[in-house]
């Protein structure tokens, strides 16, 4: 803001418990990728209607963003932190973020308030259009009871090809497997093209995940891959998939390829209910 660039991690805070885990997931990801985190707390500055007794709303939202940083300092005192404060619209600021930054980190909600920084609304927004990766710090997961593995959904889009790099990155930065699911709802065999059975249809699916995962296989050959092609809903699929995962990374919407599986609206019902953060991601020009 202020016509400086912010590099590295930026974790949007408004001083909810979401808030807070936003910070942490931030503060990690800084730390893994060695980069700096920005923690940036947006207020409004023309709040509607008159406040009685006057509040100096730049002050508390100082306050909210001290807290914050303290925060950060204290769990993860080797990630370098400043902090930004900005007023206005907070999604627009939170975009106009994402312009620089490698990765935007928020809450699925926070506290509303004067602030209002991470409401479902907001993060609706940001999700939709930043222009870098976006990551909801969904879910409380504890020590994993289970692989530790990042999920993500392809169906052979720009977007979930991206979606697919991302999640080969988190999976090597953080010691993880990949599990890349496709989801696709079984035809009825009479409506199925003459020649061409269930059957057929899944194994052409898992050969065309296969080709799409190669050259992340090649560059990043450390990282073990599971594919998985499934039968159902998109959404139910992928909530299901993530049950144990450390993140669920999709594309911002899909071609429909595999009866549809990033669609926006499949994509919007993730971030709103997965039991994991959800990391979005678009390509260039896709955000609307």
């Amino acid at each position: 803001m202020n016509g400086q660039p912010i590099a590295g991690i930026v974790a949007g805070h408004d001083g909810s418990e979401n808030g807070v885990r936003a910070l942490d997931w931030a503060a990690e990801e800084a730390r893994v990728r060695d980069v700096p985190l920005t923690v940036l707390h947006v207020y409004d500055a023309y709040v509607g209607g008159p406040i009685v007794p006057p509040v100096d709303l730049r002050s508390l939202a100082q306050e909210t963003l001290d807290a914050g940083l303290a925060h950060v300092r204290e769990a993860a005192p080797d990630v370098e932190v400043r902090g930004v404060l900005a007023s206005g619209l907070a999604a627009a600021k939170l975009i106009e973020a994402g312009r620089s930054a490698d990765l935007l980190v928020l809450g699925p909600r926070g506290l509303g308030g004067f602030a209002g920084l991470v409401l479902g609304s907001v993060s609706a927004q940001v999700v939709a259009h930043a222009p870098c990766p976006v990551v909801i710090a969904r879910g409380d997961r504890g020590p994993a009871t289970g692989p530790d593995r990042v999920v993500v959904g392809v169906d052979g889009s720009p977007a979930s090809r991206a979606a697919l790099a991302l999640a080969f990155t988190e999976a090597e930065l953080h010691k993880a497997s990949v599990l890349a699911v496709a989801a696709w709802a079984a035809a009825p065999s009479e409506d199925l093209p003459p020649l061409v059975d269930a059957a057929g249809m899944r194994e052409a699916a898992e050969k065309r995940l296969a080709q799409l995962m190669m050259p992340l296989r090649e560059l990043r050959p450390g990282v073990d891959v599971e594919v998985s092609v499934r039968t159902g809903p998109p959404r139910d699929v992928l909530l299901e998939a993530a049950a144990d995962a450390r993140l669920l990374v999709v594309g911002s919407r899909g071609l429909g390829g595999f009866r549809g599986l990033l669609l926006g609206s499949v994509s919007h019902a993730l971030v709103q209910h997965a039991p994991c953060p959800v990391a979005v991601v678009h390509v260039t020009g896709d955000h609307r």
